[in-house]
């Protein structure tokens, strides 16, 4: 089956957005789908990339780690998010590390296969508008870094957390490598949060009930 019929909401995608039918449908089918049973990294930090990936199915963590050793979390991209393609235009080495749930669907799309779809100027507008996206949650997400609260840190994980999913599986400890901060503190910050009905806890399992809220909160 090809991928524009196995995998509809990909059409819907961003970097496709009001493009022809058959340029959308053309451009899905010309990128190889691969299933990862377990999470893999496929762009590593510092190495070349071999072409663009779209998430079809589960989701990509995105990481950066720095020169002294400490990693730290970007983003949390599920389907219809485009990974590398900057790397692939510009044939810089990534920028960062992306590595794929268990179970993850993700469609390849060779640099060959994307300059292709570059002599299409409004693919080039959909490019370069995930471009500005980007760069205006980067600043985000540096400004809560560099001077928010350990809450506001917090916060911002679990708001990138949820995105497009309610609730959350991830341990305590996770979070606290994520944020930056002691595992006690974590779970402190969690029963504020629950307090003020912005999420519900069973377990590992974090319910996201408001994220309206938890957003508004961040821009205080």
């Amino acid at each position: 089956m090809e991928n524009s019929a196995r995998f509809p909401h990909l059409l819907k995608t961003e970097i496709l957005d009001e493009l022809d039918l058959s340029f959308k449908k053309d451009f899905l089918n010309a990128c190889t789908a691969k299933i990862y049973s377990k999470p893999t990294v496929i762009l590593e930090q510092g190495e070349l990339a071999k072409g663009m990936a779209i998430v079809a199915h589960g989701y990509v963590d995105v990481t950066f780690i720095g020169e002294d050793g400490h990693q730290m979390f970007l983003a949390r991209c599920r389907a219809g998010r485009t990974l590398g393609e900057t790397e692939t235009i510009s044939g810089e080495p990534c920028a960062a590390s992306c590595k794929t749930s268990a179970n993850a669907t993700i469609l390849h799309c060779t640099a060959v296969e994307v300059s292709l779809a570059l002599q299409n100027p409004g693919f080039i507008k959909n490019l370069t508008k995930a471009f500005h996206k980007q760069l205006v949650y980067n600043n985000w997400v540096n400004h809560v870094s560099q001077f928010g609260s350990v809450s506001k840190r917090l916060c911002t994980c679990l708001y990138l957390l949820s995105e497009n999913v309610g609730t959350i599986r991830e341990t305590q400890s996770y979070l606290a490598n994520v944020v930056g901060c002691s595992r006690q503190t974590i779970n402190r910050e969690l029963a504020r949060l629950r307090d003020k009905g912005l999420i519900l806890q069973s377990g590992s399992e974090i319910t996201v009930v408001d994220r309206i809220a938890l957003g508004e909160g961040l821009m205080d």
